[in-house]
């Protein structure tokens, strides 16, 4: 997910004379956008349409030494090597690989890399304003105007775009729009007139038509939401952000930029909605990154257009949906890959570090910005980063209770950290819920961090979707059911879908030295005998730092029960209850406490592109009625 997450940028196609197809009617057939607030919105617009950054004629913008050290020093070799290779074929049968047998890499990397030149070849000439590659883009630009589609072979089921049937709108092709527009904002009249014309004809008809149909029917665009289905998922933000930014920076008409810009402001209600109160992001690390950075691209390019008058910022709930960002952070960044998160995220520092500036949040050490890459997260070299109005959301919690720990209430997710100055190296995290769209079954897991870099626990992943992956066959996967993660095995069975299992924390007690939260696991297993199942998570701070996973349970009659690990890297045994982790250098000893004796088995598992993960469970030798097994965790600094 590592910068996948601002896909979706300002689109613009500036220039005297652009030929762009007008908006037409207003988009509010479906009732819920007020005439009388797009024509406010109109009176806040300038007469003519604007986007981020400056044309290529600016020359004291793009020969500035700020402008220029945003980019990769390579980026005009990179730019070079282009001019002397092939522009990589379209291909039908790498597209329709997905609707033959639902495999999405095939035609999602086949457009990946049609889509990759425009990046190296615009900035190239923008920092340079010579007209080599001038020749090459026309050339790739209108070659963007003949595929078939820009939208993902995923989204496109029925293959009506594919079959030029109609258009639909998905976060590949507003994103795509955006980075063309962008580019045709600062090419300006550099590029030949017949390709700027088509390229905005070809943005009016597969993004702008295609939105303004879907206003007005309510079909083809699901992630809209509405009064009556409120949706709960990125797509939202992310389609919102690309649709929008092209609207304002490429149609003519004031009134008919409005009409998006109140779109905008308006339907973005329904992400907002998709978190939870105290801030909780459902999706997991990634796609908060992914959503709530294309919501503040869609934030600026409210803000730029109208002069500050439309804040989407100005919401009490962003600020605690802004320190999710923080507060998900075990150490050094690293973020404990629940729901479909990649194992191994990092916060993303530009978003960050934009929170800080605009929010006045504090971030920590990942403050700094780190590098720019693909073209459509270049909006963040160019916004304003203005503080809303009104960013009083409630203040940011105190700076000792940060370090420390964040506990997510509703969500039942918690976080413990060690203290400055001491000399643990551990963190953990564990979940009791917080569960949504892109939930796996996942009541109970954990992770543990040395100095880092997580040893044990949570798998995170998938790294690459198919036609299962959200279907009712999701949950065959051991990735995303419970036998992928470090929770039991319970009589047999494993846990129910976890976004029916309301959380349920027994008890939390928090100090300077040691954190402990009680977990009610009961509600996740299908077992009619099952009386009671607590998981309980202890954080000590102390000396080197300790943690320890408790499970306590009994049956109304005898039942089997497994405890289960997830590592990512080696296990070593080193006792009849003892064991050894190893992953990049970081050592954790686990030491098995119960009265019952336990069987191990060692599986590796491998699913979905994510990195192999071995499963080390821990079965009871018998069928037992009660039962308490403990494992204490603890970082092993010192060679064998």
């Amino acid at each position: 997910m590592a910068r996948y997450f601002y896909q979706m940028l300002i689109l613009v196609l500036l220039t005297q004379g652009s030929q762009i197809v007008a908006a037409g009617a207003d988009l509010h057939a479906d009732g819920e956008l007020d005439p009388q607030r797009i024509s406010q919105i109109e009176a806040m617009l300038s007469a003519q349409p604007a986007g981020f950054g400056r044309p290529i004629a600016d020359r004291i913008f793009w020969a500035s030494a700020k402008t220029r050290e945003q980019f990769r020093s390579n980026i005009v070799a990179e730019a070079e090597s282009l001019l002397r290779h092939k522009f990589p074929a379209w291909n039908d049968t790498l597209y329709l690989e997905f609707s033959r047998n639902g495999n999405r890499p095939p035609g999602e990397r086949m457009l990946r890399q049609r889509h990759g030149w425009l990046y190296p070849l615009v900035l190239a000439e923008c920092l340079e304003d010579q007209g080599r590659f001038l020749p090459l883009l026309n050339k790739v630009l209108r070659e963007y105007t003949r595929e078939r589609t820009w939208v993902l072979p995923a989204h496109d089921w029925e293959l009506v775009n594919f079959r030029g049937e109609r258009c639909t709108v998905d976060l590949a092709s507003s994103a795509f729009a955006a980075d063309l527009a962008q580019n045709l904002y600062w090419l300006g009249d550099r590029l030949d007139p017949a390709v700027r014309k088509d390229v905005a004809t070809a943005i009016d008809t597969r993004i702008f038509a295609a939105f303004k149909r879907s206003l007005a029917t309510g079909h083809d665009a699901f992630w809209l939401g509405s009064t009556n289905d409120p949706v709960k998922n990125n797509w939202n933000a992310v389609c919102l952000a690309g649709v929008v930014s092209a609207a304002r920076t490429i149609l003519p008409d004031r009134h008919d930029r409005a009409v998006f810009l109140a779109a905008g402001e308006h339907y973005s209600r329904y992400f907002i909605n998709g978190f939870r109160e105290d801030g909780y992001c459902d999706e997991g690390a990634g796609y908060w990154a992914y959503g709530f950075g294309n919501f503040v691209l869609l934030r600026e390019a409210l803000v730029n257009a109208t002069g500050g008058q439309i804040d989407l910022f100005a919401q009490p709930k962003i600020r605690r949906i802004a320190e999710y960002g923080v507060h998900i952070q075990m150490t050094d960044g690293l973020a404990p890959p629940f729901a479909d998160c990649r194992f191994g995220t990092v916060i993303d520092p530009e978003l960050l570090s934009y929170c800080r500036q605009t929010l006045g949040l504090e971030v920590g050490s990942n403050d700094a910005a780190g590098a720019v890459n693909p073209l459509h997260q270049i909006a963040f070299l160019f916004m304003s980063q203005t503080p809303p109005p009104n960013s009083s959301g409630g203040a940011t919690k105190d700076i000792e209770t940060l370090q420390l720990r964040s506990f997510f209430d509703q969500a039942g997710v918690l976080l413990c950290r060690p203290a400055d100055g001491q000399s643990s190296c551990l963190s953990a995290a564990i979940k009791a819920g917080g569960n949504g769209s892109h939930s796996h079954n996942d009541i109970g897991s954990f992770v543990i961090a040395v100095q880092g870099k997580q040893v044990v626990g949570d798998p995170g992943g998938p790294y690459a979707y198919d036609d299962k992956t959200f279907g009712p066959h999701r949950f065959d996967r051991k990735l995303l059911n419970s036998y992928g993660h470090s929770v039991p095995v319970v009589g047999g069975q494993l846990q129910l879908d976890a976004t029916k299992i309301q959380p349920k924390v027994i008890g939390t007690n928090f100090t300077g030295v040691e954190d402990e939260i009680e977990i009610d696991l009961k509600p996740a297993y299908p077992v009619a005998t099952l009386k009671n199942l607590v998981r309980t998570m202890r954080f000590s701070r102390q000396g080197e730092g300790r943690v320890t996973i408790e499970d306590t349970v009994s049956f109304s009659r005898p039942e089997k029960f497994e405890a289960a690990i997830q590592t990512p890297g080696s296990i070593r045994r080193t006792g009849e209850h003892s064991f050894e982790f190893t992953f990049e250098g970081r050592r954790l000893s686990a030491e098995v406490q119960t009265a019952d004796g336990f069987e191990v088995s060692q599986e590796r598992i491998t699913e979905m592109g994510a990195p192999t993960f071995t499963r080390l469970g821990m079965k009871l030798k018998k069928p037992i009625t009660d039962s308490r097994i403990t494992i204490t965790f603890r970082p092993l600094t010192s060679p064998r």
